[in-house]
């Protein structure tokens, strides 16, 4: 899929949050496939906690939209989120964040959680989060 399309079919969906800006921050120098755990664990470990039966019903889940970027000492994800509209999503912010600092096992926890969600231009945010777009470091969780 061309960078275009994508934004073009995220901005479409309903259920997906594009006026939302929101990085995962890990000051390490750690892989895309390390990042891509972390995060999955976020999620899998977000939606237990806002709905325990999941699994059973994918509707509810709260899925991400990952593209990972590295700089120095700091491989992050800028992530559009999609979010059930029973759900507020500053209360879903705000688990994010929680369980995010508690994935990080320095003693001194550095992992970060930025997200603004007064943006706006819902299509040139989409298109900053997906700025580095390609197939090795865009996932979907």
């Amino acid at each position: 899929m061309h960078k275009t399309q994508i934004t073009n079919a995220l901005i479409k969906d309903n259920k997906i949050k594009t006026n939302v800006q929101l990085v995962a921050n890990t000051y390490l120098n750690i892989t895309f496939e390390s990042l891509t755990k972390k995060l999955s664990l976020l999620n899998k470990m977000l939606n237990t906690k806002l709905f325990r039966y999941h699994q059973k019903y994918p509707d509810k889940r709260v899925a991400f939209y990952c593209n990972h970027e590295r700089v120095n000492n700091n491989t992050h994800s800028h992530i559009t989120l999609g979010v059930p509209p029973e759900y507020d999503v500053l209360n879903v912010l705000i688990y994010m964040e929680e369980i995010w600092k508690k994935l990080d096992d320095r003693i001194k926890t550095k992992f970060q959680l930025y997200y603004d969600l007064n943006v706006n231009n819902e299509e040139y945010c989409t298109r900053y989060s997906t700025k580095n777009y390609n197939e090795d470091n865009f996932v979907v969780i």
